[in-house]
């Protein structure tokens, strides 16, 4: 009941926005009809843009995720920026058979005024296991200052996609496919924090919890301090500390004798992350960044490396291709009740966009 109840709050909260657009748009509409003289009822769509992704994401669990997509946007008005794609995703780990997944879904973005961003999301999932699920998001963006940007969002999604395809998956704490066997979807209360005291000085902070459809629930804490060296090449290093608790053990996955656990469910682990990130646009085609970061995990006194490469080619001023690589190592991982085993995982990201 609670799932059907959430998913109607977001058709809800969706078809606002989508009013408000439509409002928005109306009276763009009547300013051009009467300054040109024109009776184009869409005359206010600019700048369509089109994406195509592709990614390949694995690690030391014997987990694969493939996806690759489409995306489509184009802004309706001043202010105003509508999404919508299709991405094909496929799942797999040795003991289990693949996964297969059609993800659709639509996105706005509305500026409501100079100081408050409302963003939306909905998404339907079907998967070959038979399992359907309709997912969705707010997104509310304050920012009182100049230097304040605060946003508080809520999500409800499938876990395996605490990160979206395409983003930095490195990071997820959910790298088995048991979670998209047993079905296991999330609601996440997020509340993000930015502070820019001096010009290239910056403190953030996010509190996360979430209240997972297993009866588990989540709780993570991320600190940050940053400062920027340069500013060509830009070259910032940074200090982050991260919590996560998971109150309960994960539920396991079972496929004929091989059992796994639907996904990390840690108790009371942190890190503490020293990062270096640099980035130059050489001329006006080719663009590139790195990222280097060293982990300290006191639990099980563990280390971990991480480094990401990113390259950006600009053909014309309306396409470029993006290629992103991450590689992360760990030397000790951390269970739920004891020291594990070493952990690496590989992602790469491929896109194209045009606009027209």
């Amino acid at each position: 009941m609670r799932k059907y109840k959430t998913i109607l709050l977001l058709t809800a909260l969706l078809l606002c926005i989508s009013d408000s657009m439509s409002a928005i748009a109306t009276d763009n509409d009547s300013s051009i009809q009467q300054t040109k003289g024109q009776d184009k009822p869409f005359s206010v769509f600019t700048a369509f843009s089109m994406k195509v992704l592709s990614e390949y994401y694995t690690n030391s669990s014997d987990f694969t995720r493939k996806s690759a997509g489409a995306e489509f946007g184009f802004s309706a008005a001043e202010g105003l920026h509508l999404e919508t794609g299709y991405v094909l995703s496929d799942f797999s780990q040795d003991g289990f058979e693949d996964i297969l997944r059609h993800s659709v879904f639509i996105q706005g973005e509305n500026r409501l005024s100079g100081s408050i961003t409302l963003l939306a999301r909905l998404s339907g999932n079907l998967y070959d296991n038979d399992n359907t699920n309709l997912n969705g998001g707010l997104f509310v963006r304050y920012q009182p200052l100049a230097n304040v940007f605060t946003e508080f969002s809520f999500r409800h999604f499938d876990i395996i996609d605490t990160v979206l395809p395409f983003n930095n998956v490195i990071y997820s704490h959910v790298v088995t496919i048991g979670s998209v066997v047993r079905d296991i979807q999330t609601d996440d209360y997020k509340l993000y924090l930015l502070y820019y005291p001096a010009p290239k000085v910056s403190f953030a902070g996010e509190v996360v919890y979430g209240d997972y459809s297993d009866g588990n629930e989540k709780r993570s804490l991320m600190l940050e301090a940053g400062y920027q060296v340069l500013d060509n090449p830009y070259l910032r290093a940074a200090y982050n500390y991260f919590y996560l608790d998971i109150k309960d053990p994960a539920p396991v996955a079972r496929s004929k004798d091989t059992v796994e656990s639907a996904y990390w469910d840690p108790i009371n682990f942190e890190t503490h992350t020293l990062r270096l990130e640099y980035r130059q646009a050489f001329n006006k085609h080719l663009s590139l960044g790195a990222e280097a970061a060293l982990s300290y995990s006191p639990k099980s006194s563990g280390l971990s490396k991480s480094a990401f490469l990113s390259a950006s080619y600009a053909f014309t001023e309306r396409s470029s291709l993006r290629f992103d690589a991450r590689w992360f190592d760990q030397n000790e991982g951390v269970e739920r009740l004891e020291e594990g085993d070493r952990f690496w995982a590989t992602n790469y990201t491929i896109a194209f966009q045009h606009r027209f």
